[in-house]
């Protein structure tokens, strides 16, 4: 039966490896104010390792943050010197809204977004939500057939045009359509997510199970 749902949903948290229940473990790191490419619910994202320095970015996109063309997305290489590893999945900011001054919230950031300062810490600084537990095992939309011969593999996050975002919320898909596997890449296929709507692995638009591999992640390599 083809699959219902056809538009990308970036990363869902599921179970941990070893079908284990996730702890939902969240970490805060610091957004730049100003930065130049936004950052979306549901998207990995790595530290910046030229240019600001330690501030995060999203990985989702060919250029990232840094300023490093074919840093990420499909183009995404471990082995690059000019690549940073991921963290994790990005969950939501906080921030002081620059107009109202008050305390804001929000799924994602746009690029050239400014921040107010903090009246308690005199900073700019945003601070990111992250899912950083290097275990947690996360739901994703492939955007071709995943066979059992692609189990295993690993693949990028296919990068999306930010105003196809909703509510903040990635649609990014699992980068699988003409793409061989390769341990240079983000995710590892680990098996269907057993939607019964979405679940024919022989057809585009299948939710399978993801983790990270381990050549691509920060706190894994």
């Amino acid at each position: 039966m083809a699959n219902t749902g056809t538009s990308g949903f970036g990363l869902r948290a599921a179970m941990r490896v070893g079908n284990t229940p996730s702890i939902g473990g969240q970490s805060k790191y610091q957004v730049k104010s100003g930065l130049g490419v936004g950052i979306f619910k549901g998207n990995p994202v790595s530290r910046q390792h030229t240019g600001d320095e330690g501030y995060i970015q999203d990985v989702s996109f060919a250029t990232t943050d840094d300023g490093v063309s074919s840093a990420g997305g499909t183009a995404y290489d471990n082995s690059a010197s000019n690549v940073a590893k991921l963290i994790g999945v990005f969950n939501g900011i906080f921030f002081i809204d620059n107009t109202t001054e008050k305390p804001t919230f929000a799924n994602s950031v746009a690029a050239s977004t400014t921040f107010g300062t903090n009246p308690n810490t005199g900073s700019t600084d945003g601070i990111g939500f992250v899912n950083d537990d290097p275990l947690q095992e996360y739901i994703v939309k492939s955007d071709a057939a995943v066979p059992q011969t692609k189990h295993g593999d690993a693949f990028n996050i296919k990068n999306f045009t930010a105003s196809d975002a909703k509510n903040g919320q990635s649609t990014a898909f699992l980068a699988v359509d003409g793409v061989t596997g390769a341990n240079t890449k983000m995710f590892r296929v680990v098996r269907s997510a057993e939607d019964p709507n979405n679940e024919d692995l022989t057809a585009a638009n299948c939710n399978i199970v993801v983790a990270y591999n381990a050549a691509s992640n920060v706190y894994l390599s």
